[in-house]
């Protein structure tokens, strides 16, 4: 079959960002910056499993992580042979993470799929996951995994089929109970898919299916986490603060937003009417926010809170931040429809431990953004100027991408 220009051209972009990626893997980019002790950390806890599996897993509280054992289960057959070739390989499984997702937009919009292949590059321009696909862990996994449930889950909404429905609601349930395996906060979007594929439209046969399906795919981890007393991620919700993590995260939604919003500015101003439950929810958490705001740690907090410690003072700048944040993501995200509220709030709830890492939603909230929130801003963003708009959302995240390099490797000179 011949393929078109525009097909050639964005399959050659594909392949230079792949390219890219390969150089990243030579000279052993970590753009995210903790990428790489990461991985030495899961190769330490990987020792634990070489020699008796079995008596690892339920020793497992002996080893002092908070990563799944699943995940260092898989470590361990993955460098079984050799580790350089065993972290080359796991860089081609995170290859298929940008092929699922063009997959899965392609069953959505109605585009041309070069301009698909060409949206779904944005993931190598993702400095956490270069990083992550460079430096094997969890979190390519568990995003290739929830990718494939959303494809499920868009096969079923495109289904007419009750035969092919029941098919692709196993498959939703099996592939996010898989990646809630390698990282468990993400059992929080099977909330999102109950609603969306049983309650909107109940049907006592999806409802027994979804409850059975998922009772037995979860039950190993129940057994395991509540039974065997094996709760590896305990300590991690004990230290959970959620005035921390609240602000944070949604001051790197309206950071993701941007691009988007400037596409539709416009738009927003002349057809936009205050609301007022917002406007007065956003008011009194902006109060909330400056007396309780206190995230001290000294990792991460995302952009925006790195930009209020070297440049200003107290949480005047955060609160701000926030206040704009909170009123004008509610607004883009259309938070009326219970779909689009719930996805919100489990994205709030996703850092669930004392540290709050802007990686935790990059490229996760783009993800979500595109195949499962049903807003106006990106219907738009695929009717016109379709490519200006690519570029220019592609800029911004290489800008930020740039940005990651020069506090990586200049400022904090880590060589």
């Amino acid at each position: 079959m011949k393929l078109s220009k525009s097909s050639t051209y964005s399959i050659l972009i594909f392949i230079l960002f792949y390219l890219s990626l390969f150089i990243g893997f030579l000279i052993g980019e970590d753009t995210a910056g903790g990428a790489k002790y990461d991985y030495n950390f899961h190769l330490e806890v990987r020792d634990f499993f070489l020699s008796d599996t079995l008596n690892a897993l339920k020793n497992f509280l002996n080893a002092n992580a908070f990563h799944s054992p699943i995940f260092y289960i898989f470590l361990k057959y993955l460098l079984a042979f050799n580790e350089t070739i065993g972290r080359f390989i796991f860089l081609n499984i995170s290859i298929l993470i940008p092929i699922i997702f063009y997959l899965s937009l392609k069953k959505i919009v109605d585009l041309d799929k070069s301009i698909i292949l060409l949206i779904s590059c944005f993931f190598f321009i993702s400095p956490y996951f270069r990083s992550t696909a460079i430096w094997p862990g969890d979190e390519n996994l568990a995003i290739l995994f929830f990718l494939c449930s959303i494809y499920f889950y868009i096969l079923y909404k495109n289904s007419n089929s009750e035969k092919d429905k029941n098919l692709f609601i196993i498959g939703n349930i099996l592939f996010v109970a898989i990646a809630s395996y390698f990282r468990p906060n993400y059992s929080l979007f099977s909330i999102f898919f109950f609603y969306e594929l049983v309650l909107k439209k109940f049907g006592y046969k999806n409802f027994f299916i979804y409850i059975i399906v998922s009772a037995l795919l979860a039950y190993p981890a129940i057994h395991y986490v509540f039974i065997l007393k094996i709760n590896f991620f305990y300590g991690s919700l004990q230290r959970f603060n959620l005035f921390n993590s609240f602000p944070l995260a949604y001051s790197v939604f309206i950071f993701f937003l941007v691009p988007f919003i400037l596409f539709e500015f416009k738009n927003l101003v002349k057809n936009h009417k205050i609301n007022y439950l917002n406007l007065l929810l956003t008011i009194l958490l902006t109060f909330i926010v400056y007396f309780f705001f206190n995230y001290d740690l000294s990792h991460g907090g995302g952009i925006i809170f790195m930009s209020q410690k070297y440049f200003f003072t107290g949480n005047i700048f955060m609160c701000l931040v926030f206040a704009i944040s909170f009123y004008i993501s509610n607004v883009i995200l259309n938070i009326k429809k219970t779909s689009n509220f719930l996805l919100l709030i489990i994205l709030i709830l996703f850092e669930l431990d004392s540290y709050f890492y802007m990686e935790t939603y990059d490229p996760l909230f783009l993800i979500c953004l595109f195949l499962l929130f049903d807003t106006t801003i990106i219907k738009n963003f695929f009717k016109n100027k379709i490519l200006f708009k690519i570029n220019i959302l592609f800029c911004y995240l290489f800008i930020f991408y740039i940005a990651k390099i020069i506090n990586i490797y200049v400022l904090l000179n880590k060589l």
